[in-house]
């Protein structure tokens, strides 16, 4: 399965390019880091700092218009936007759902909105996310999180 995944997305980068769309400082993965971590930032400063920089996402845009891939330390995502609102400079609302990832076992997802303008995206939604893993594959308890994400990069529109 892993040759595959590879070979499909050797195929992808060789059809098209793959460039970076931005990094999420914030990231809507889970939502557990504003939820969990950021009220105990006072008591446990070191653990979140850690916790914030492993939350941190790099997404790529992939060859096919309005899909991405994002991966961080704590997880990895595939993700499509569609245009609700979409102005002529690419400003705009749109739609986000993706798939959540640990070590490519999916143990969740997000839907949301999201506004982008210049080199900035600003994104809402929920979260569902299991404690799902390779060890105990186990999608039975889930928790749903609301998610704030902030992201910056290169002044470019989805789908462009």
């Amino acid at each position: 399965m892993p040759l595959t995944l590879s070979l499909v997305a050797a195929g992808l980068t060789l059809a098209a390019p793959v460039r970076l769309d931005r990094v999420d400082v914030l990231s809507e993965d889970s939502g557990t880091f504003l939820h969990y971590d950021v009220p105990m930032a006072l008591s446990y400063p070191p653990m979140t700092a850690v916790r914030f920089l492993t939350q941190v996402k790099v997404v790529l845009s992939l060859p096919v218009s309005g899909l991405y891939a994002g991966a961080s330390i704590a997880s990895q995502s595939l993700s499509y936007e569609g245009p609700l609102w979409r102005s002529q400079d690419g400003r705009g609302l749109f739609w986000t759902a993706s798939v959540h990832t640990r070590l490519l076992m999916p143990y969740g997802a997000h839907a949301g909105v999201a506004w982008r303008f210049g080199f900035l995206r600003l994104g809402v939604g929920a979260s569902a996310s299991s404690e799902a893993t390779w060890a105990r594959p186990a999608w039975t308890e889930w928790k749903v999180l609301p998610t704030l994400s902030l992201g910056f990069g290169p002044n470019v529109a989805p789908g462009q």
